[in-house]
């Protein structure tokens, strides 16, 4: 006897709790029932507060855009100053060492170094001259025109960059 009974326990528990369960799904849902009958606005208000949140994401988002996008350009016109700085002063070394080269190696020697001067201090210039916007649409139309150049000449600064942080690291430690 005392064999059937303590089987016969657990298969009543399991009834009893499956009852229960039952029971209180009915009751939630009878609730949520007569909540939504009662109220009809308070879904109407869960709706615009969801709206209105989902406004206000979309409107932090479009201000972090507006900043990052600031930010970029800030970023972009500093680099764009300090190279035109650098190219002018990479055109005045030039331009000083043709005399050297015109007495070292031949005045022809010397004539390359003035041109290569001259060539650096137009794209310092042609640089000064132009604007952020207008240096984009400048580079995207020359990668369109020609991706081969453009990914052959984005490895090799990479590569230049690499070697430069390499030598920078190893030269510290």
């Amino acid at each position: 006897m005392s064999d059937t009974s303590s089987t016969a326990t657990p298969k009543r528990k399991r009834a009893a709790s499956a009852t229960a369960k039952t029971a209180k799904t009915t009751t939630a849902a009878a609730s949520v029932k007569a909540t939504a009958k009662a109220s009809p606005r308070s879904s109407t208000a869960n709706d615009a507060a969801a709206a209105s949140t989902g406004a206000n994401w979309r409107d932090q988002a479009s201000d972090y855009a507006e900043q990052a996008k600031a930010t970029a350009r800030s970023a972009a016109t500093t680099a764009k100053n300090t190279t035109g700085e650098a190219l002018h002063g990479l055109s005045k070394l030039i331009a000083e060492t043709a005399e050297t080269v015109d007495a070292k190696l031949g005045p022809q020697y010397g004539d390359y170094a003035r041109k290569a001067a001259e060539t650096v201090a137009g794209a310092a210039k042609s640089l000064d001259e132009k604007d952020i916007d207008q240096l984009t649409n400048e580079a995207r139309d020359f990668v369109r025109k020609s991706p081969a150049v453009a990914i052959g000449a984005a490895a090799v600064v990479g590569f230049v960059l690499m070697r430069m942080m390499r030598g920078s690291t190893s030269d510290d430690a």
